[in-house]
């Protein structure tokens, strides 16, 4: 969970305003985010574009709240598109109820898991990159 934090606070000191937030859900080339559960788990939405640019807004149990922005470099970039290329979008987990869901869309395809195990590479670059 302090991963989850760290990455949250690295992609809050770079996003901006609402009215660029508006531009999150166009041109996305990932959308991460993790849902609610029983306890204190981080709740938070990111957008990835496909110039590296990313939108983020924190809800709950992280260390910005709000919407910011970011930018990735291009070899981070580079980096998550050929992680993404690597994804298995036919793995299901399991769900359960007082477990947060972690949501990844790319190119038109859902994985909803609860075992960051399985994207366990994916996962940590991604918390790296988040505020």
């Amino acid at each position: 969970m302090m991963k989850y934090k760290s990455i949250i606070f690295i992609l809050a000191l770079v996003l901006s305003s609402c009215s660029t937030h508006k531009e999150a859900k166009s041109n996305i080339l990932l959308y991460y985010g993790k849902t609610r559960c029983l306890g204190k788990c981080p709740v938070f939405d990111m957008y990835v574009h496909e110039n590296g640019t990313i939108y983020y807004e924190g809800f709950e149990n992280v260390n910005v709240i709000g919407k910011k922005e970011l930018k990735l470099s291009a070899n981070e970039l580079k980096f998550l598109k050929g992680e993404l290329n690597k994804l298995n979008f036919s793995v299901k987990d399991k769900l359960k109820r007082d477990i947060p869901n972690t949501i990844l869309k790319y190119k038109g395809k859902e994985m909803v898991l609860q075992d960051r195990n399985k994207l366990k590479e994916l996962l940590d670059f991604l918390e790296k990159v988040n505020p």
